[in-house]
């Protein structure tokens, strides 16, 4: 019995390369700290393994780009952009590092 619940556990452990191909995005946020964008949407995704992750989709020097984190404060953050966004609106944001993490201001 014991062996039954061991490989169940083992069959839900994915790779992460995996879950990258899900987020269909052009890398992390966290790669472009200091750095100013347009948000232009949001959406928000769940993973059973890892927990809740934002997608933004931004305009950083005139490139569009999709952008996943999985910081619980940029997503936090991300849902308040994402309720601008649905009144038909964009948000300047600048990315920056406080202390050990990540903000927008």
């Amino acid at each position: 019995m014991k062996n039954e619940k061991v490989k169940e556990k083992e069959n839900e452990i994915i790779e992460f390369r995996e879950i990258k191909g899900e987020l269909n995005s052009d890398g992390r946020l966290s790669d472009y700290v200091n750095t100013t964008m347009i948000i232009e949407d949001v959406e928000f995704k769940n993973f059973a393994n890892i927990g809740d992750c934002a997608i933004a989709t931004v305009k950083v020097n005139n490139e569009t780009l999709r952008l996943h984190t999985f910081s619980k404060v940029l997503i936090k953050q991300l849902v308040r952009v994402a309720e601008v966004i649905k009144q038909g609106k964009k948000v300047q944001a600048r990315l920056v590092r406080r202390k050990r993490y990540l903000t927008f201001e």
